[in-house]
């Protein structure tokens, strides 16, 4: 076998073809997802019978827990929810790429609440995997690969071009792996933005289709910290719950098959009695929207609370997934809740301010943060800055807590910070 290319000109030629492979498998792979969701759970007769719920739950948990059992299946049984979206370069087996397609539509079909972004993540980068093995990529190079073909899924998606070289600029800042991978995961963003662009018309630009904010207020900034502030106390709900789930199923050690199945039983129950409860949510949330009004601020509290719940269960359960979109849900019922208690204020002002810091308490990576929620509401950049306020209300507000919080599980009082030190 020849010697690699001469790098870095080398390199960023297999960017290139890295990033075109990527990205067409990330579209077959969601194409074929909508097909067969809309086959599965859009037909006329589940749709009409509540009880096809656990007929179709069922079985597609108790295929998740064989195919991680035996096939080697990835899940999110181990790892942070950053870990869900980004994985860990060093340790990609593109082996199991057959049984991360399968068990990623499997998930997906049960009703787990989980979002695509976990699956698209693992499945570009088992292709890069792949691609550098088959190629005898230095080790040292790969990194570059695999983040252009994510790069390249979740921009495509996503409908933005540089929305994964933003996280994972702060992702390898966190992990002090420096910022040698920006370039080609801003190359691979492209391609990937181009493919979906040219070849599909869905994304979530604007998902959430609220009605626009017809004037800003002074005060609509004012509002930004606590709206923070309420988005920072779903993600302590999702880390409690989170909590409970790893005991629960802690339990049962590594017998995963048993775990799917009672998360089935569970997502089945849910889905006879609130349909709307199950699944990602990023279509679910529509309904929630239009109705507001007929749930009531009651119900809507519950429906974000209880999102967050089935979430920890679908993660610690074994199931394959990501947290953003079940997050967003949540804070959009919370968000519906605030507007139905100050109908004055437009909805999109709530969802901007919880959202943002939900999402950021759960990441810890502002810059994506804030553009994924601009995006998503698609509001201009008046609602940026709204945006950016609600994002630092978080940054400034979580590390005192995480020092007491702290403190509380050691069972001491909190240390007074140094003389010049922040707060001191």
């Amino acid at each position: 076998m020849p010697a690699v290319d001469t790098y870095p000109r080398g390199l960023y030629l297999h960017v290139l073809v890295v990033s075109l492979v990527g990205g067409f498998a990330v579209l077959g792979w969601f194409v074929l997802y909508e097909w067969l969701d809309k086959l599965i759970w859009e037909n006329a007769y589940v749709v009409a019978h509540a009880w096809m719920f656990p007929v179709v739950c069922l079985p597609f948990s108790l295929l998740v827990g064989l195919l991680v059992k035996y096939a080697r299946a990835p899940s999110n049984l181990d790892g942070s929810m950053l870990d869900s979206l980004t994985g860990d370069v060093a340790t990609l087996r593109w082996k199991d790429l057959p049984a991360t397609v399968a068990t990623s539509l499997a998930s997906l079909f049960s009703g787990a609440v989980l979002g695509p972004e976990g699956a698209i993540g693992n499945i570009a980068g088992k292709i890069a995997a792949l691609y550098c093995d088959l190629l005898r990529i230095p080790a040292d190079r790969r990194p570059r690969l695999v983040f252009a073909a994510v790069a390249s899924g979740y921009n495509g998606l996503l409908e933005n071009p540089i929305f994964a070289a933003v996280l994972g600029a702060e992702v390898a800042e966190t992990r002090k792996q420096g910022l040698a991978t920006l370039p080609a995961s801003l190359i691979g963003g492209a391609i990937g933005y181009g493919i979906f662009k040219v070849l599909h018309e869905s994304g979530f630009l604007g998902f959430l289709h609220l009605p626009p904010v017809q004037s800003y207020l002074w005060w609509y900034a004012l509002l930004m910290a606590p709206l923070a502030l309420a988005g920072l106390v779903l993600t302590l709900l999702t880390a409690a719950f989170m909590r409970l789930t790893t005991a629960f199923f802690g339990r049962l050690g590594d017998r995963v098959v048993p775990r799917a199945l009672i998360a089935g039983a569970i997502f089945s129950v849910v889905g006879v009695l609130a349909p709307v409860m199950l699944f990602s949510g990023e279509t679910q949330v529509q309904t929630v929207i239009k109705g507001a009004a007929g749930y009531g601020i009651a119900v809507l509290l519950v429906m974000a609370v209880g999102k967050l719940a089935l979430l920890a269960v679908g993660f610690r359960s074994g199931f394959l997934g990501g947290p953003t979109f079940p997050l967003i849900f949540a804070s959009t019922a919370v968000a519906l809740a605030l507007n139905l208690a100050f109908p004055g204020v437009p909805v999109a002002i709530f969802v901007a301010g919880v959202m943002a810091g939900a999402v950021f308490a759960l990441f810890r990576t502002p810059l994506m943060v804030v553009l994924l929620t601009g995006f998503m509401l698609d509001m201009g950049t008046t609602m940026v800055a709204l945006i950016v306020l609600a994002v630092a209300t978080v940054m400034i507000a979580m590390p005192p807590l995480q020092t007491r919080m702290a403190a509380g599980r050691a069972g001491r009082p909190p240390a007074a910070p140094p003389a010049g030190a922040p707060g001191g």
